[in-house]
């Protein structure tokens, strides 16, 4: 099993902060030191320009030589350095003060070490330099110079040698370091706890995946925060939401197809076995074999609007687009319910905004929305209510209404009215057959074709749905049929 995401974000910002730390402490060390060297090269020049006042001292006999020897010997000794004094003209080192003896005199060695000297400090101009290799020291030295003059007449140079491993640079490195290696270690913690912050509604939502996945779909992730993940959360939770739906109006959907299968198959099995066992006289025969049919074909139907609503769903159901009349194609469907609107005394009122309107669009297809419409309509409809078929248009679409005086929608239940194998509330519906797959059909046969459909309802007042299509419009070319899958 690979890294979980919290030891890989615990790495890399721990990696991120050891790598920035330490360049940012090496560098602040380097800047540091340098400016510590700085100070202590000026403190030796200081002591280099006191040892030539004495040397002035020496020169007028005001100093004797002892007094100036012991001068310079404590003078190296307190400051553990190691000091020279060059002769100019002879350009050789004519006395040398190293009470530890820190330093390692070769033949050949005072030319090549005083020369640069010299030339510095002939111009009155004071010498500093670190070296790392040192023919005559153990380790890495400092050296400043300063001229040696008697009554400001150059006569040589004053040098002064400092071990570097005795100006306390390791001391440096403790003070830069240490409150470094404190805060990394207080950033470290930092970081595990915000990491562990990070990650955890990450796990929440995995945990939460698996449940859904479970059958658990009243699993809910608590958002902790305003970001990317705290969207992320809030998107589980709807995905949760319409998990719980769906699985909702799908055992709704099989309870109510079982039922509606259920009901006529017992039935006809009940008639027929009548017949065989002659339970039902002959001459009734006609009358249970009409029921049968009935039944039968109601089966059909169902069986039928499964099937589309499926292909609908997986984009396998085909659509020939053509030009067509939809004011008459709204007067023919109306008249397919004329014996259930009579039954019914129900008053039908019909408003269309032109004569003729033609629309490019599949007319089988949108014959099956408006029948769905219609009979929606004559079903939900009481003894002597009404249904009104109306059409108003726009610049390029056409968009037909249909509505009644039926029992209505409550508010709750409209939003979920085109779901699939949704049926509205059982208490406001009863002994109304269907199945609610039919508004769902409609739903996405509208869809595939571009356009909107909606509702408008109030209980005790009725329902009005209106969609809308494209109208077609004239061209010096007559369209053609076209199929589109």
């Amino acid at each position: 099993m690979g890294k979980s995401l919290f030891a890989r974000m615990l790495s890399v910002y721990i990696l991120i902060i050891v790598v920035s730390f330490t360049l940012v402490g090496g560098i602040f060390f380097e800047m540091l030191k340098n400016q510590y060297l700085e100070k202590q090269m000026d403190r030796m020049i200081a002591g280099a320009q006191e040892i030539n006042a004495w040397a002035t001292e020496n020169y007028y006999a005001r100093l004797s030589n002892d007094d100036f020897r012991q001068r310079l010997f404590d003078k190296a000794a307190s400051e553990d350095t190691v000091i020279w004094l060059v002769s100019g003209r002879l350009q050789r080192i004519y006395m040398i003060v190293d009470p530890e003896q820190k330093s390692t005199m070769e033949e050949g060695l005072t030319y090549e070490s005083t020369l640069e000297i010299l030339n510095y400090t002939r111009k009155g101009y004071s010498f500093r330099q670190t070296s790392d290799d040192s023919r005559m020291f153990k380790g890495p030295v400092v050296t400043v110079a300063v001229p040696l003059t008697v009554d400001n007449n150059y006569v040589g140079a004053i040098i002064v040698h400092k071990e570097m491993k005795d100006l306390e640079i390791n001391a440096l490195f403790g003070q830069v370091f240490l409150p470094l290696a404190l805060t990394m270690a207080v950033a470290t913690a930092l970081v595990f706890v915000l990491s562990r912050h990070i990650v955890k509604p990450i796990r929440d939502i995995s945990f939460g995946a698996m449940e859904l996945a479970r059958g658990n779909y009243d699993w809910r992730v608590k958002p902790t925060t305003r970001d990317e993940i705290g969207e992320l959360a809030v998107a589980f939770n709807r995905m949760a939401e319409e998990l719980k739906l769906q699985d909702s109006l799908r055992n709704t959907f099989i309870a109510n197809v079982s039922h509606e299968l259920r009901t006529p198959l017992a039935s006809v099995q009940g008639f027929i076995q009548g017949m065989l066992d002659g339970t039902i006289e002959p001459e009734d025969r006609d009358k249970y074999l009409e029921i049968v049919l009935a039944e039968t074909k109601r089966m059909s139907t169902l069986i039928s609007d499964l099937l589309n609503l499926a292909k609908i769903e997986s984009g396998k159901f085909p659509m020939e687009y053509s030009e067509f009349d939809i004011n008459e194609l709204l007067r023919r469907c109306l008249l397919m319910f004329e014996q259930r609107i009579e039954e019914k005394h129900i008053d039908v009122s019909v408003d269309l905004c032109e004569e003729k309107i033609n629309v490019w669009a599949d007319e089988d297809r949108i014959s099956q929305v408006i029948t769905n419409l219609i009979d929606n309509a004559v079903k939900f409809t009481g003894e002597g209510g009404q249904i009104k078929v109306w059409t108003f248009c726009t610049e390029n679409k056409v968009h037909v209404n249909i509505a009644d005086t039926g029992i209505g929608i409550p508010a709750e239940d409209q939003p979920y009215v085109f779901e699939r194998f949704f049926k509205v509330d059982k208490s406001h519906s009863q002994g109304t057959p269907g199945t609610g797959i039919g508004l769902s059909i409609v739903k996405r046969i509208i869809a595939q074709h571009g356009e909107t459909i909606g509702l408008q309802s109030e209980m005790g007042k009725g329902t009005t749905f209106t969609f809308t299509l494209t109208r077609s419009m004239p061209s010096p070319e007559p369209k053609q049929r076209g199929k589109v899958t």
